[in-house]
């Protein structure tokens, strides 16, 4: 990979993906408040501390080894927060995983979908071979259907937390 990765402003039709700053906790401690989105992804909702404390690891842009280059939105409508989208880019090989939350208020409209298609196409614009990767729980149907509307396919592999790991690799023998 030629240079160090950014997040950089998105928009698409309905959407501004914003570069993540710590500026950013007080806000997403609302988005991310109830429980119905840890149900699958585990956790519960963080304090504004706990948020800026991991914005301000995360906002560095890459982990301390430079193996791994963290990029971090947030999803805005209107002006207002209404989740985030993650991609985590090996330095090392074209992959990368990515991740989306929608806070539960405004879950159901195809943000998740239209905020994590953006971010996908950017990456692929910035490393045009670049593997999309996503780990999903097996009984999350919506980030699923998200990860379908990315191209990527489930492999039956499921990870230490019971995730499964989703690719955009042509399944074997296709």
């Amino acid at each position: 990979m030629t240079g160090i990765l950014r997040a950089e402003l998105i928009t698409t039709d309905r959407f501004t993906l914003e570069p993540l700053g710590v500026h950013h906790a007080a806000e997403m401690t609302k988005v991310l408040a109830g429980t119905a989105i840890y149900k699958y992804i585990g956790g519960q909702a963080p304090t504004a501390q706990e948020l800026a404390n991991r914005y301000a690891a995360q906002s560095v842009g890459s982990s301390r080894d430079g193996r791994q280059i963290w990029l971090n939105w947030i999803i805005r409508e209107q002006g207002r927060s209404i989740g985030f989208v993650q991609a985590t880019v090996e330095a090392d090989g074209p992959t990368s995983d990515v991740a989306w939350v929608v806070g539960e208020a405004f879950q159901g409209r195809g943000a998740a979908t239209e905020a994590a298609h953006a971010m996908v196409t950017w990456l692929r614009h910035q490393q045009p071979r670049i593997r999309i990767t996503a780990s999903i729980h097996p009984e999350n149907t919506a980030s699923s259907s998200v990860a379908r509307h990315l191209g990527l396919t489930p492999t039956g592999d499921l990870d230490a937390d019971g995730e499964e790991f989703w690719d955009d690799s042509p399944p074997t023998g296709a």
